[in-house]
């Protein structure tokens, strides 16, 4: 669980709090969902970075696997994860993917994804088994993109509603996206 002061480990049965590490949000801004995955818990913030936080054997035993201040600062789009690399819009950089277990930056896609602006926004998702990814981004375009370890590749991208910062859903082979004054419903090639 993510508070205003900590990342607490919580049971999913209920009961005490396995651990606590303190990480205090400024101005509110915490948004994208923390990920777990190969035994660590990813969090992402605003104003002052990542955490990467290594979960042990026992349920009590929790430690600070790495943490970036800087590089790395998310908003609102929770970070995609795939074979040990992390895929984040930072507030600043763009489009970045790092190694989930160092940190380690591997590149960045000099705002290709999203236009450089105060605040960039894309919803990113995995579309299907291979390095697919679809993407809103705040200008209302449907990126269809390729994301690996080497580089972002861009495959498509259709304007599809005005300014959003809203996430849209996916159902099939449909999208639902909506900005402050439509709705649209699209249907996705099944190749």
């Amino acid at each position: 669980m993510l508070g205003p002061n900590h990342i607490v480990g919580l049971p999913a049965c209920g009961g005490e709090e396995l651990w606590r590490i303190p990480y205090k949000i400024t101005y509110g801004v915490a948004i994208a969902t923390p990920i777990y995955r190969e035994g660590i818990v990813l969090v992402c913030r605003y104003w002052h970075g990542s955490k990467a936080i290594k979960l042990g054997e026992e349920p009590g035993d929790a430690k600070i696997l790495w943490e970036e201040e800087e590089a790395l600062c998310g908003l609102m789009s929770q970070p995609l994860y795939r074979n040990g690399y992390c895929y984040l819009l930072d507030r600043r950089r763009g489009l970045i993917c790092f190694e989930l277990k160092t940190g380690k930056i591997l590149w960045r896609d000099k705002h290709k994804l999203t236009p450089k602006d105060r605040n960039p926004q894309a919803s990113l998702v995995w579309v299907g088994k291979a390095n697919r990814s679809l993407a809103l981004n705040a200008n209302g375009e449907l990126v269809l993109c390729e994301l690996t370890s080497k580089c972002y590749h861009e495959l498509a991208r259709d304007q599809i509603l005005g300014k959003t910062w809203a996430h849209p859903a996916y159902s099939q082979n449909r999208v639902y996206a909506r900005s402050d004054r439509e709705i649209v419903c699209l249907e996705l090639p099944q190749k």
